[in-house]
């Protein structure tokens, strides 16, 4: 994509003449999911698209409406919207946000695909950060702007099915969302008639983004045609849930389900069909005399690196499995700044506490912040899942 070129000198003056009568305040329509000038249309029509609603202020103004599915919820502010010129030239698109203020940085892409971010000089935001204006150049083709990549159904079933060609790997349908949409789980075992099992989970909140391509990339190594990635999986079982929440990426939620629930905070009451489908997999596993469960990793994405762990010493191994795998990750990732918080929100029905508490095995929430850098979430999640298999390999042979 070529550079966004700057705004022209006259639309410059033109916004900042004190002469210019202020437009009047906009009136949001409730279900807008598209508006239109004679010079550009804003929309929301097509999947994991963020837009309450919208309103025209001037030919070259429309503001859209933040509101998010469900009160209270967590500062997850989701946006996506397709913008589409009918002239080219400088437009603005004015962020409106209810319930919490402005948190991901805006990007952009001419396909849904590629992206890049937009340059900060172009993002101008109030002190509270409850309105933000985008300052946008149209050529001919629709822009989309979004809080983050978009990493739709389509594009995630696309990756399930591909990793689903591996040899050795099996795909099933463990369940539905409330709307119908497959929970799709994807399994190696070991060629051992008995062996320890490590169990992945992700995108149960539907913003984390950048945790989905951390998860997609850290599966991809356990599943690579590495000898090391093939000894683990001849002596480890693998399951892997890595898509719970179908409807809310769909309807580009800020955290919940259809059923207005954090399906992180439903371990233990398992009230929702995506949390009743991965329990019933974790009960065949306690039912299988062969198999045993070990570690459990879940994705997710917040403001920084960070990993979400039992306090230090604690997690349930005589040998400290999750302080020796961040070290012997961190050595060889010097350039990759992430933390570490034991106890973490201890008293939550999270599955982090949910795995430990009924295994007693290191089960760790795997956090990627926001807008770390895409090439460091490949790099860092590859290093993390080969010192992951390194380590289990390791302890497994004594």
């Amino acid at each position: 994509m070529r550079p966004i070129a700057l705004l022209s000198l006259a639309s410059i003056a033109l916004s900042a003449c004190t002469h210019v009568q202020t437009p009047p305040e906009p009136v949001f329509l409730e279900t807008a999911e598209r508006c239109e000038t004679s010079v550009f249309a804003v929309d929301a029509e097509f999947p994991s698209a963020g837009m309450a609603s919208c309103a025209i202020v001037e030919e070259r103004t429309i503001e859209v409406n933040l509101v998010p599915e469900d009160v209270p919820i967590n500062a997850s502010p989701w946006y996506a919207v397709r913008v589409t010129p009918t002239v080219s030239g400088p437009v603005r698109v004015v962020l409106r946000y209810e319930e919490h203020p402005h948190r991901y940085k805006p990007k952009i892409s001419m396909d849904g695909e590629s992206w890049t971010l937009l340059p900060d000089d172009r993002v101008e935001s109030s002190a509270e950060g409850f309105r933000v204006v985008l300052d946008l150049d149209l050529e001919e083709a629709p822009l989309f702007v979004s809080a983050q990549e978009l990493f739709t159904n389509a594009a995630k079933d696309a990756w399930i099915d591909r990793a689903a060609q591996t040899e050795g790997v099996a795909l099933t349908q463990i369940g539905t969302s409330i709307e119908g949409r497959p929970i799709k789980m994807l399994t190696t075992r070991a060629s051992a008639a008995s062996a320890k099992t490590v169990m992945i989970v992700g995108r149960q909140h539907p913003p984390e983004i950048p945790g989905a391509l951390g998860a997609a990339v850290f599966l991809d190594e356990l599943l690579s045609d590495t000898e090391l990635a093939r000894t683990f999986r001849d002596t480890f079982n693998i399951v892997m849930v890595p898509h719970m929440n179908p409807d809310g990426v769909e309807h580009g939620y800020w955290r919940h389900n259809i059923g207005g629930l954090d399906l992180n905070r439903d371990w233990g009451p398992f009230t929702q069909p995506e949390t009743q489908s991965v329990k019933a997999v974790i009960d065949e596993i306690v039912a299988d005399p062969e198999q045993e469960l070990v570690v459990f990793l879940d994705f997710h994405s917040t403001r920084y690196n960070v990993f979400y762990t039992q306090p230090v010493g604690e997690d349930g191994t005589d040998y400290g499995f999750t302080a020796m795998w961040l070290e012997r990750s961190g050595a060889r990732l010097p350039d990759y700044e992430f933390g570490r918080q034991g106890s973490h929100q201890a008293d939550f029905p999270t599955s982090k506490n949910y795995i430990h508490e009924r295994f007693g095995i290191p089960a760790i929430t795997y956090e990627i912040g926001d807008e770390t850098d895409r090439a460091q979430i490949d790099i860092s999640a590859t290093v993390f899942a080969q010192e992951l298999m390194t380590l289990l390999l390791e302890k497994e042979a004594g």
